[in-house]
């Protein structure tokens, strides 16, 4: 498996993370205000959407650079004419 592709995996990772976290946190705006979990996200839930926003893009960015690099050394050995062992 070629290095891009696990990074895009990660950022697809990262990504439904994200939309489970904030979809948790819409469902935590109609139940008690004093659960602890409300509590918690009340709390820490800005980081850790910031934590997950920071892996969308570190992962996605690489990913793309990773996915450059490899095209570009596709073409380069497609345009080389093969050695021949003479």
């Amino acid at each position: 498996m070629r290095l891009s592709q696990i990074l895009f995996m990660l950022t697809a990772v990262a990504t439904t993370t994200f939309v489970i976290t904030i979809l948790a946190m819409v469902a935590m705006l109609l139940g008690d205000p004093d659960a602890p979990i409300n509590v918690w996200f009340n709390n820490h839930g800005a980081t850790v959407m910031t934590v997950e926003v920071i892996a969308i893009a570190v992962f996605g960015f690489t990913a793309m650079i990773a996915d450059s690099r490899e095209t570009a050394q596709k073409q380069q050995q497609q345009k080389s004419p093969p050695k021949s062992a003479n």
